[in-house]
């Protein structure tokens, strides 16, 4: 896609009473969502669009073009949100159709709201009539925005049609041979995954999944991106990739899962332990080429409700030259999605999966040429009318069994079940 060279924005501060309006008919209509703790943004429509088959190509003509807004406006600082694939290199299927490999977007609308102030940006790309006649046409769409803004009835619960098609016989097999990868020193640790379809009664209500997703959301970032087929992609990622301002990096190496009431075995446990440590060494082997200095903290439990993982703050400084994305490509994909050695765990996936991750475990956010903000797109579902088909799985390491780590990748599923039907497995 052609690249915009420029995209400007007006923006307004909203009242109490103009949010909620605004909150439901850009949830119903949404291109993009990013909730992040105390920060929530809704997107509608799509102002600039950068996407192609090459992810750094297509991420790195975005994260170069300059983004100006007038007004006050709460956003990230780099309003391009984006999305790219686990692997570019393996095929889709017909669920990621429409989701190229990488892919940017401003959207058209932007609300961004906070506890203290909440604001609504327009964007328009600059074109051949200029950028004068760029902002006139942001004015106007934020103008027509606020007036039609109304509060929407909230639709009823979806309810699942039937019940969930998953494949234990499948699982069973693949971990077996992951297995015997694992016993022949071909792999210290690899990332299984598998899908579980479900269909509802009627279209299912994304808006209303967001909600709820938010509801229980802990300290996961709630994202949504709808590709122009409709086909949306929703989840709740417990983990950052990685987040740069300036020279300043901070990621994480998060690994190894337990339910809630068995934290402090997680947190000795020999298996656990080592499949983290694992994580930790890739982290610091893949920062190597661009990180001036590193420091990794402490390993503590981290409980998100449903599940408890291991988790370690890592963070230092970018050395001169290294660009956020480029920072965020040489940690993708790391070991917590793929395995270690992190080259024959994908090269292990390509040929023993059998699964079109697409976007799953590839990276989510929002990206500039001086700042970043990319999480792990994990427990997620990609939605389809009444359709989803759920996307969750399990690091294998020596000492793992097809049953644990079956019961390991249906806890991820609940939260998302959840939010979908109100309901789990």
């Amino acid at each position: 896609m052609p690249a915009v060279a420029k995209v400007v924005g007006v923006a307004r501060t909203l009242t109490a009473e103009e949010l909620p309006g605004l909150q439901r008919a850009l949830g119903q209509q949404l291109s993009v969502a990013w909730h992040d703790g105390p920060l929530h943004f809704l997107g509608a429509g799509e102002a600039a669009v950068q996407d192609g088959p090459v992810v750094a190509q297509a991420l790195a003509t975005a994260a170069r073009t300059p983004v100006e807004v007038t007004g006050p406006v709460l956003a990230p600082p780099a309003p391009w949100f984006c999305g790219f694939d686990f692997d570019a290199t393996s095929a889709k299927d017909a669920w990621w159709e429409s989701f190229p490999a990488a892919r940017a977007l401003v959207p058209r609308l932007l609300l961004a709201h906070s506890p203290e102030v909440a604001t609504l940006t327009a964007y328009e790309a600059v074109g051949e009539d200029g950028e004068a006649a760029a902002r006139t046409r942001a004015e106007e769409a934020l103008r027509r925005a606020l007036v039609r803004a109304a509060p929407a009835e909230a639709a009823a619960p979806a309810r699942r049609a039937a019940g969930v098609r998953e494949d234990v016989r499948a699982w069973e097999a693949l971990v077996g041979r992951a297995l015997d990868a694992l016993r022949a020193g071909m792999l210290r640790k690899v990332v299984l995954a598998r899908a579980l379809d479900v269909t509802a009664e009627g279209p299912l209500d994304v808006a209303r999944a967001l909600e709820r997703a938010q509801a229980q959301a802990g300290g996961a970032v709630v994202f949504a991106f709808r590709a122009p087929d409709g086909t949306t992609f929703l989840g709740a990622s417990p983990e950052r990739l990685v987040r740069v301002r300036g020279r300043h990096f901070t990621t994480q190496a998060l690994a190894g899962s337990a339910p809630p009431e068995e934290a402090e075995r997680l947190a000795s446990s020999p298996k656990e332990v080592w499949e983290h440590a694992a994580v930790v060494e890739d982290v610091r082997s893949a920062l190597d080429a661009v990180a001036e200095t590193l420091e990794v903290g402490d390993v503590s439990p981290v409980s998100l409700g449903y599940v408890v993982h291991l988790d370690a703050r890592i963070e230092g400084t970018l050395r001169p030259g290294v660009t956020p994305l480029q920072a965020a490509l040489a940690l993708h994909p790391t070991a917590a999605v793929s395995g270690a050695p992190r080259d024959r765990a994908r090269a292990f996936l390509r040929a023993q999966e059998r699964l079109a991750r697409g976007w799953y475990a590839g990276g989510v956010g929002w990206v500039g040429a001086e700042a970043a903000d990319l999480r792990v797109a994990l427990r997620c579902a990609l939605v389809r009318g009444p359709a989803a088909r759920l996307f969750v799985g399990a690091g294998v390491v020596e000492g793992s069994t097809a049953a644990g780590e079956w019961a390991e990748t249906r806890r991820k599923a609940s939260p998302m079940l959840q939010a979908l039907f109100g309901e789990t497995l």
